[in-house]
C-alpha cells in the first residue's frame, strides 16, 4: 500500500521545477534596506552639513523608492 500525502503538489519522485523565489527575494529586500539605511544617513549628513538641494533631491527621492519597493514585496507575498 503506498502512502499518499494529501498536502504535496506533485505525486512522490517526482522534483518541482519551480525556481525558489523566496531566497532571491529576500536577497532583493535586503538590498533595499541596506540603500534605504544608507539613503537616510546620506540625507542625513546632507542637512548637517548644508549640501546642496540636489544631494537632498536624490537622497531623498532614493528613499521614497526604497520604501516603496519595500511596500510593494511586503504586499505581495501576502503576509
Amino acid at each position: 500500500m503506498t502512502h499518499t500525502d494529501s498536502h504535496r503538489l506533485n505525486p512522490a519522485g517526482e522534483r518541482d521545477e519551480t525556481p525558489d523565489r523566496s531566497s532571491s527575494t529576500s536577497v532583493v529586500r535586503a538590498l533595499l534596506w541596506v540603500v534605504l539605511v544608507v539613503s537616510v544617513i546620506a540625507n542625513t549628513v546632507a542637512s548637517t552639513v548644508g549640501a546642496d538641494i540636489a544631494v537632498h533631491m536624490v537622497a531623498g527621492g532614493t528613499t521614497a523608492l526604497c520604501a516603496t519597493a519595500l511596500v510593494v514585496l511586503r504586499m505581495r507575498s501576502g503576509r
